[in-house]
């Protein structure tokens, strides 16, 4: 026998509830698209503010004159200064300007504190370099530097506390927005002229890496004759880079 039509009545209440559903749907989705936005502007603008000034006239205290510094296309900085001083001010101002976290994460890591950044992990890490000793031995030898030449590392370290007078936190880089979260009370202190010669006692270290050849050709040269010493040792050719 053939089967005669079905047929469903969809009731008014139940339509009431899928249009009540569907406009749900669509709040919960256009919250979700304004909560992207915002934190893509949030994100967009943690980044943005840390970006240099790089033209128009800045108002720095601590200048003796005005000094120039023109970018090339890569942002590479040029500075014209009329005076030693001024130059060195504005060299550790644009220092700080491009690339703050690296310097300060260098200092707590050339004095033994990367701790205070990153916790208990690196305890081991700091131990090891306090007793390397950098910035300690960066500090006396400050000490006994000429007035002269210990005057231009102070020029360099205020043209940095120049710049971290104007910015704090965030606005130094995006890496302190993202250490703030964990370590709410950590903030740059003032650049010193130490903080400078340190760094030379870690570049030492990592340039270390020939000294088992150059311990062994020391003691060598004592027995051996300079032509043996030079087969033994062979130099670099030499070439010429036009």
């Amino acid at each position: 026998m053939p089967r005669s039509p079905s047929r469903t009545d969809v009731r008014p209440a139940a339509r009431r509830r899928r249009g009540r559903l569907r406009r749900i749907l669509m709040l919960v989705l256009a919250a979700l698209l304004v909560l992207v936005l915002v934190l893509s502007g949030v994100a967009a603008w943690s980044v943005v503010r840390a970006f240099p000034q790089t033209d128009g006239t800045l108002e720095v205290p601590g200048l003796q004159e005005t000094v120039t510094v023109q970018r090339d296309a890569r942002g590479v900085p040029t500075i014209t200064a009329a005076r030693a001083d001024d130059l060195l001010f504005a060299q550790g101002f644009v220092h700080a300007q491009d690339r703050f976290w690296e310097m300060g994460f260098r200092r707590h890591m050339t004095s033994a504190r990367l701790s205070e950044l990153f916790g208990e992990s690196q305890v081991p890490t700091d131990t090891f370099l306090r007793t390397l000793g950098w910035h300690r031995t960066a500090q006396a030898e400050v000490a006994a530097l000429p007035a002269e030449e210990r005057g231009y590392y102070e020029a360099y370290a205020a043209g940095v506390n120049a710049y971290l007078e104007e910015r704090s936190g965030g606005g130094l880089g995006l890496e302190y927005s993202v250490l703030g979260l964990q370590n709410r009370g950590s903030s740059p202190e003032p650049w010193t002229p130490a903080d400078s010669v340190a760094w030379l006692k870690a570049m030492a270290w990592d340039l270390r890496t020939n000294i088992e050849d150059e311990t062994a050709r020391a003691l060598l040269a004592g027995d051996l004759d300079p032509e043996r010493i030079a087969d033994l040792y062979p130099g670099t050719p030499s070439t010429s880079i036009r």
